[in-house]
Order: C-alpha cells, then sequence, then structure tokens
C-alpha cells in the first residue's frame, strides 16, 4: 500500500503543477466569455474595436488597471457622465470583482502588436498633443500611458470629445479626471476637436 502511494505522487505532483500551468489561459477564456455573455459585444462589437455607434468606446487593448478603475467606478457611482448610469451602471452592478478583473484582463489582452510610428507630416492635432501635454500622461501617440491613464491612440472620435468635454465641465470626476482638468481649461473647443480627430486615426 504504501509503495503505490510513493509511485502515486510524482503523478500527482505532476497533475497539481500542470494545473497551475493552465490557470491563466482558463482566466482569459472566461473573460472572453463574459464579453459575450453579459452583453458587452452589444455595444463594443464582438471583437471589442468596432462599436455599435459613434460615442461607444473601442475596448479591445485598454490597460487592464484603468478597465478595472473605470468598471469599478461606474458600479459605486463614481463615475456618472455619458452613457454610464443609463446603459452601463445596470451590466456591471451585475458583475462580481473577479469577473470585472477577468473582463479587464481579457480586453488588454486583445492589445495589438506594436507598429512604428507615423512618419507623416504633422497634423494640427498632432501638434496641439504634444504642445498641451498630452503626450505626458498618454505617451506617444496616446498608446503608453503613465499608470491610471488610458490608452486614448486610436480611440472613437465621438467619445473621445464627449469625455474631454465632460472633464472640463466637471461632468466627469472620477478616477485622473481632476488631474486633467486644469490642463482641459487650457484648450478650446476647436483644440478638443483637433486632438480628437488627430488620436482617432492613429493606428
Amino acid at each position: 500500500m504504501l509503495k503505490s502511494v510513493k509511485r502515486q505522487l510524482p503523478v500527482m505532483a505532476l497533475a497539481a503543477a500542470f494545473g497551475v500551468m493552465t490557470l491563466a489561459p482558463a482566466l482569459a477564456a472566461d473573460g472572453k466569455a463574459l464579453f459575450t455573455d453579459k452583453g458587452c459585444v452589444a455595444c463594443h462589437g464582438e471583437d471589442a474595436k468596432t462599436p455599435l455607434q459613434e460615442g461607444f468606446p473601442k475596448l479591445a487593448g485598454q490597460s487592464a488597471e484603468y478597465a478595472l478603475n473605470q468598471m469599478m467606478d461606474i458600479k459605486s457611482g463614481k463615475r456618472t457622465n455619458g452613457q454610464t448610469v443609463e446603459v452601463m451602471k445596470p451590466i456591471v452592478a451585475e458583475l462580481t470583482d473577479d469577473e470585472m478583473k477577468a473582463l479587464a484582463d481579457y480586453l488588454f489582452s486583445l492589445r495589438e502588436a506594436p507598429t512604428a510610428a507615423s512618419t507623416a507630416p504633422a497634423t494640427p492635432g498632432k501638434t496641439l498633443f504634444l504642445t498641451k501635454t498630452c503626450v505626458a500622461c498618454h505617451g506617444k501617440e496616446g498608446k503608453k500611458p503613465l499608470p491610471g491613464y488610458p490608452v486614448i491612440g486610436g480611440q472613437d472620435k465621438a467619445y473621445i470629445l464627449a469625455q474631454t468635454k465632460d472633464i472640463k465641465t466637471g461632468a466627469r470626476t472620477n478616477g485622473k479626471a481632476l488631474a486633467m482638468q486644469p490642463v482641459m481649461h487650457l484648450v478650446s473647443d476647436d483644440e478638443i476637436t483637433a486632438i480628437a480627430e488627430y488620436l482617432s486615426t492613429v493606428k
């Protein structure tokens, strides 16, 4: 009996180790399933980067930290601007913390491989993105943000316009919005439009 148990121990250890190694893919699969099962695809698209209509954000490749924080803020009531109360809050209200984390990790896993920066002549929007210091927090071409800030390169133009204007007016105050407000007051509506136009064309 003792010899039989000893022979089985290496097999059990191998099975345990294999289970640990397969944990991460399981989490990613759960996030993908949740994205469909919870109805996220209805507004954000099956690939999370083809929204149903202008004004809905592209989520694929978004920072996991940022995506998780936004879901938590919508659920708690810290973020109430735009579509968050009527559309998003009823959905995230039913999500557990683990489900929100799995969704955030899945969305981050959809990031595309880095591409070379554009060598095209600078547009007014790109120049403003640099001179108005947007690049300091959101990174080159809006794709390499500091912790807590969103990836905005390639984002939907109408969504960028709505969020920047809400931050400027104080309608949105969660997360890093308060840090952005002083900067936004130095940017005119026409300049915001030019920046949004530039960011929406970033690949």
